[in-house]
């Protein structure tokens, strides 16, 4: 009785597989990469084993979605376009598509194994939305090679999206079903993935700046070369090996140092005054002013101060060598000897009363 029981079985088991199967899913939104697919029959019961697909079966990849095929453990094939698609190639075959043969097969392998499935067939989705609002809390810093300000050193955090490009690469990757939180990790904890971008964050902003003359003004503004420098450093790691590329990147609370604040600030008055003659002019004319006002507030006596800014200035006009060690309106070092009376930096001239 035994030996007929569990030939029933097998022959059982393997009828209720034979009926084709839908397979479908929402959209996986922003907290899953990937999620196994359910067959769904007869108002929502599937009729035989989950691990059992029968040819001619239908599969429904939505938008925003891949979807990859296993077959004993192997991919065979993959779609990277929404659309409903049939499982043609599966090892088992359905008497009800014309696979009389193979259903055969499939009875005598179980009833060899005791009535069990010795065969493994699954769908799994993959996400290909892009996955926003990556961040980190904790503050990075490095030095930026200016292409006119020179090294320039500043503090930032970064936030950043990405997306699954190549579906089986991913898989491959990760082997199961995936939430965002398992792959990336959280702001507070980041996982392999988001460590290597901030590893390789100072490597990009060198590319940036030396090879694509980015300035730092127009560095925050310069989105898509920040984002192809970054895939590009990350690229053997994300893209060939799991099938993913960064989609946008951001620099948070951007902050310079006080050193290197001061060198934008100088450079950046230095250029407008050399370019805007008229501009120089109201610079010298204010800087006189403030001189005059602070000799009158000297406390040795406003006649002494103005007296002294006098005795300056024709010795500045006289031997056309500068008397302060800085420029007074810049703040610019002054060379200490052969100087002309008038400052490199901003172009003041020192020798005008």
């Amino acid at each position: 009785m035994g030996f007929i029981k569990t030939l029933s079985d097998s022959i059982s088991s393997s009828v209720k597989d034979q009926y084709l199967e839908t397979f479908k899913t929402d959209s996986l939104g922003q907290e899953l990469l990937v999620k196994r697919a359910r067959p769904v029959n007869n108002g929502g019961r599937n009729q035989g084993n989950s691990d059992i697909i029968s040819a001619g079966s239908k599969i429904i990849v939505p938008e925003g979605a891949y979807a990859v095929m296993l077959d004993n453990g192997k991919i065979v094939d993959s779609v990277t376009e929404p659309g409903m698609y049939s499982w043609d190639s599966s090892s088992s075959g359905s008497i009800m598509s014309g696979g009389l043969k193979s259903f055969a097969g499939d009875v005598f392998d179980r009833f060899r194994f005791a009535g069990e499935v010795t065969k493994i067939q699954r769908i799994y989705y993959i996400n290909g939305l892009e996955i926003m609002n990556q961040s980190c809390l904790d503050f990075l810093s490095c030095p930026y090679p200016d292409p006119f300000y020179g090294n320039l050193y500043f503090k930032f955090r970064i936030t950043f999206s990405f997306r699954i490009v190549d579906p089986v690469a991913f898989f491959k990757c990760t082997g199961k079903e995936t939430k965002v939180s398992d792959f990336m990790g959280s702001p507070a904890l980041p996982k392999t993935p988001f460590l290597e971008v901030k590893d390789h964050m100072e490597e990009a902003l060198n590319l940036c700046a030396v090879r694509d003359k980015v300035p730092f003004p127009k560095l925050i503004s310069n989105k898509s070369r920040l984002k192809d420098a970054v895939n590009e450093v990350v690229s053997k790691l994300w893209r060939e090996q799991r099938g993913m590329v960064i989609e946008e990147i951001a620099l948070n609370d951007l902050t310079l140092d006080a050193a290197s604040r001061a060198r934008v600030e100088q450079f950046d008055n230095a250029k407008v005054f050399s370019d805007d003659p008229e501009a120089l002019k109201a610079l010298v004319i204010l800087g006189f002013t403030d001189a005059m006002n602070k000799a009158a507030a000297n406390p040795a006596g406003a006649v002494t101060g103005f007296a002294g800014l006098g005795m300056a200035n024709a010795f500045a006009g006289a031997s056309n060598v500068s008397v302060p060690d800085a420029c007074p309106y810049c703040g610019s070092a002054l060379p200490s000897q052969g100087f002309s009376g008038i400052c490199p930096a901003c172009n003041a001239d020192l020798r005008e009363n």
